[in-house]
């Protein structure tokens, strides 16, 4: 999913619960994680469940934090997108 062209606008999201390292995540296709502003981490009986995450989709960090100046590779988890203000259904 292209979430740039819903940058900094109310969306609805459904999706499938999961924890990272760095946060709660919904995951919303394959390759498209979305993190929930104010949830730290899912419980285990919400992990894998299915949800329905609304709010507003904000997009934080930036991929040249991956990078020292001389251009080695860090770790962290670049630009990212958030859902603020977030309320959140289980559907599963």
């Amino acid at each position: 999913m292209n979430f740039e062209a819903y940058l900094d606008r109310p969306v609805t999201l459904f999706g499938i619960a999961q924890n990272s390292m760095t946060g709660a995540v919904l995951l919303c296709g394959s390759r498209s994680v979305v993190y929930i502003e104010g949830v730290r981490e899912w419980s285990d009986t919400d992990v894998s469940k299915t949800f329905e995450v609304s709010g507003t989709l904000v997009a934080a960090g930036d991929d040249a934090d991956l990078y020292s100046p001389e251009g080695a590779i860090k770790h962290g988890i670049g630009r990212h997108y958030v859902v603020k203000d977030a309320t959140v259904e289980r559907l599963s």
